[in-house]
C-alpha cells in the first residue's frame, strides 16, 4: 500500500522515535538498535490501524513483516 504512514517505538515507551511512509510498492525499512522489542504501527486513510511487536533480542539482522490492511469500520478515517 503506497503512502501508508509507519511509526515505530520501543514497546516499553509511549513516544514514537521513528516514522516514515511506504514507498510506491508499499515497502518500508527501519534500522533500530538490537536487543529490544519494538511496536510498529501502520496508518492508512480508509483502513483500520495495524500494529505488531517485533523483537530484536535474538540478534537478527533483518526481518520481514507483512500486514493485511482491513477497511475501517464505522465511517471514514
Amino acid at each position: 500500500m503506497p503512502g501508508a504512514h509507519i511509526r515505530v517505538r520501543r514497546a516499553s515507551e509511549k513516544k514514537f522515535r521513528w516514522e516514515t511512509y511506504t514507498n510506491s510498492r508499499g515497502e518500508f525499512a527501519f534500522r533500530v538498535p538490537q536487543g529490544d522489542e519494538y511496536e510498529i504501527v501502520i496508518i492508512a486513510k480508509g483502513f483500520a490501524d495495524q500494529n505488531e511487536t517485533v523483537s530484536t533480542k535474538s540478534g537478527i539482522s533483518e526481518d520481514t513483516v507483512v500486514y493485511r490492511m482491513q477497511p475501517a469500520t464505522g465511517g471514514k478515517k
